[in-house]
């Protein structure tokens, strides 16, 4: 009994894998997230969400950027969370937009000393 069992499992595996095999090779493409620091400071605990997905770098100095690839599988929008190492407080941006479609783009926010953000999307 348990190798039929067995042999009905190992069956059903390679049938799912025959069927299925174009789809689970295929890497889909994704969106990219640029944290550009232009602020003459270091940021710190700097967080980039998007559609419920959190992406964090504890520290970025000046002039040194951070990315991250993710996916989404709606329309949604930008939060951008960071501190500085030299000033209390936390700032926060949000706005942007991703398209769920089958356009991918690199997101690039550009963060200025006086906490200015400047977001632009561009085709990967």
């Amino acid at each position: 009994m348990k190798r039929i069992l067995f042999f009905v499992l190992v069956a059903f595996a390679a049938w799912y894998a025959w069927k299925n095999w174009p789809t689970l090779l295929q890497r889909m493409p994704g969106h990219e997230a640029v944290v550009i620091n232009q602020t003459g400071r270091t940021m710190t605990r700097v967080r980039v969400t998007v559609a419920g997905q959190t992406f964090v770098r504890e520290e970025l100095p000046d002039g040194q950027t951070a990315s991250w690839p993710f996916r989404v599988d709606q329309d949604a929008s930008f939060a951008l969370t960071w501190e500085w190492r030299e000033a209390m407080g936390e700032r926060n941006w949000s706005g942007g937009m991703v398209p769920k479609g089958p356009m991918v783009q690199r997101h690039v926010f550009l963060v200025y000393g006086d906490g200015e953000v400047n977001y632009r999307a561009e085709p990967k």
